[in-house]
C-alpha cells in the first residue's frame, strides 16, 4: 500500500486485527433531493459491509476502515423516479502513524466515492441540486513535536482531489484543495492549555481563477471541572482570489457600452488581464462537553472557509448541538441539531458575489437497542430545511430502520 512506502512498518511482533461488520437500512424520504418544486417521495434500502483493519507495533502502525453501499430506490416516476437515484458508494480510509521519544509522523491517505445528494450537506450545509458522483482523494502528512515538557509543535498539510465524475449539466466544478497549518500548543496549568495557530490554503477550481486564504487564531482549552471541557479558538482570515477577464474595446457600439456586450456594435478582443479580489472575515470554533454519567452534551460553534461543489469558494457559520443518552446497557437515545448558515467568497468566476445567504437546519433524534453485543436495531427521524434564496426554501421529513450486525473483533499476534 502506497502508505507504508512513506512510513515502513515491519510485520515482526506485530497485532493483526480486523473488526468487520454489514448493516442494513430501509426508510422513506419525502423529498430525498431536496427540492423546493413539486416533488415525489421514495423508499431506500441500503446495504452496507464494511470492515476496520489495523496493524500495530508499540510504536508505528496502520489502521484503516474499508466499506461500501449498495443503495436503492424505489418511487416516483418520469424524471423522480427512484430507479435514477441508485448507485454504490465506496470509501476507503488509511492511517500510518510513527511515534518517537518526543513526537510523531502520521500520514492519511484517503479515498471516496459517493453522491453530492449527502457529501456537500454533511460537510459544508450547501445543497447541490445536480446529483452526481463525486470522487475525493485526500492525502494528509503531519508531524508532531514536544520542544519542551510543556510545549508542543503540530505541523499538517492536507491535499484533496474533487471530480464530479457524470454531472449531469455544467453546474459542478472539480476542484483541488491544499491547506497547510502549524500550532503551538502550550499547557500553562494542569487545566488550562494556549495554542496559537497559523494556517494557508489553497483553493484551484477548473475555472480560470485562483483563491488563496491566510488565518492566525488564537485560543485556550481548558478543563473547567473533572466533567466539564471547553475550548475556544478565533482569529482573522484574508482571502486572495486572482481571475482572468477579457480585455478589448467596441467598434461602432451606443455611447457608454461597455466591452464584451458592446451594445450596438462589434467587440474586438485584445487579450486578457488579471483583476484580484480581496475579503476579510472572523474565523473561530468553540465548544463544550459535559459529560454525564449514562451519557454526555455538547454545543459547538465555528466560523471557517471551505470549497464548494459549484466552483464556489464558502464561508459556513454552523451551531451544533448534541447529546446521548443511555437508558439501560442495552437502550440508548441521541439528539442531534445543526444550523449552518453559507456566504459566498468568490463566485465560481472568482468575484464576490451579492452576499445572499443559504442556510441549512437538521434535527436527527435516534434510538437504538443492542439486544446482543453483535446486534444492534435502531430508528432515525430526519427532519431538514434548506433555504436557498434562489431556489427557495426546501423541507425534508425521513424515517429509517437500520439493522447492524458486528461479530467481535478479530487480532493475531505474530
Amino acid at each position: 500500500m502506497f502508505i507504508t512506502l512513506i512510513i515502513p512498518i515491519s510485520v515482526s511482533a506485530a497485532e493483526w486485527s480486523a473488526e468487520p461488520s454489514i448493516s442494513l437500512r430501509t426508510g422513506y424520504n419525502d423529498n430525498i433531493r431536496l427540492t423546493a418544486v413539486p416533488h415525489d417521495s421514495v423508499w431506500e434500502t441500503d446495504l452496507s459491509p464494511a470492515v476496520k483493519f489495523g496493524v500495530a507495533k508499540e510504536n508505528q502502525g496502520l489502521t484503516g476502515d474499508a466499506g461500501f453501499a449498495i443503495r436503492r430506490f424505489t418511487g416516483g416516476s418520469g424524471a423522480d423516479s427512484g430507479s435514477v437515484l441508485n448507485r454504490e458508494d465506496y470509501h476507503l480510509l488509511s492511517n500510518a502513524f510513527h511515534k518517537t521519544l518526543r513526537g510523531s509522523i502520521k500520514v492519511n491517505l484517503d479515498y471516496i466515492q459517493d453522491s453530492t445528494q449527502d457529501s456537500e450537506l454533511d460537510e459544508t450545509g450547501n445543497s447541490v441540486k445536480d446529483l452526481a458522483t463525486r470522487d475525493k482523494l485526500t492525502l494528509g502528512p503531519s508531524w508532531s513535536r514536544l520542544l519542551t515538557e510543556l510545549t508542543r509543535l503540530d505541523l499538517t498539510y492536507q491535499y484533496s482531489n474533487v471530480e464530479y465524475s457524470d454531472d449531469p449539466g455544467a453546474n459542478l466544478v472539480d476542484y483541488k484543495y491544499n491547506v497547510t497549518s502549524a500550532s503551538l500548543l502550550h499547557q500553562f496549568t494542569p487545566r488550562i492549555q494556549g495554542t496559537l495557530a497559523a494556517g494557508y490554503s489553497n483553493y484551484k477550481p477548473d475555472t480560470d481563477f485562483d483563491s488563496s486564504t491566510v488565518t492566525l487564531q488564537v485560543g485556550l482549552t481548558t478543563n473547567i471541572s473533572e466533567t466539564l471541557l471547553a475550548s475556544v479558538l478565533a482569529g482573522q482570515r484574508q482571502t486572495t482570489s486572482d481571475s482572468s477577464i477579457g480585455t478589448g474595446f467596441c467598434i461602432g457600439a451606443i455611447p457608454g457600452a461597455t466591452f464584451p456586450s458592446c451594445t450596438g456594435g462589434t467587440p474586438v478582443s485584445t487579450g486578457t488581464a488579471k483583476t484580484q479580489v480581496d475579503t476579510s472575515s472572523p474565523v473561530y470554533s468553540a465548544k463544550i462537553t459535559r459529560t454525564l454519567e449514562t451519557g454526555s452534551l455538547s454545543a459547538a460553534l465555528s466560523r471557517s472557509s471551505s470549497p464548494g461543489a459549484n466552483g464556489e469558494l464558502l464561508d459556513a457559520t454552523r451551531l451544533v448541538l448534541s447529546g446521548d443518552y443511555r437508558f439501560t446497557e442495552t437502550l440508548s437515545s441521541s439528539l442531534r441539531i445543526e444550523y449552518v448558515e453559507n456566504e459566498t467568497i468568490v463566485n465560481r468566476v472568482g468575484f464576490m458575489p451579492d452576499q445572499s445567504k443559504e442556510t441549512f437546519f437538521r434535527v436527527t433524534p435516534r434510538a437504538a437497542w443492542r439486544w446482543r453485543r453483535e446486534w444492534e436495531l435502531a430508528g432515525e427521524y430526519q427532519y431538514v430545511e434548506n433555504d436557498d434564496p434562489v431556489a427557495g426554501k426546501a423541507i425534508r421529513n425521513a424515517l429509517y430502520v437500520n439493522l447492524t450486525y458486528r461479530p467481535a473483533r478479530m487480532a493475531i499476534s505474530r
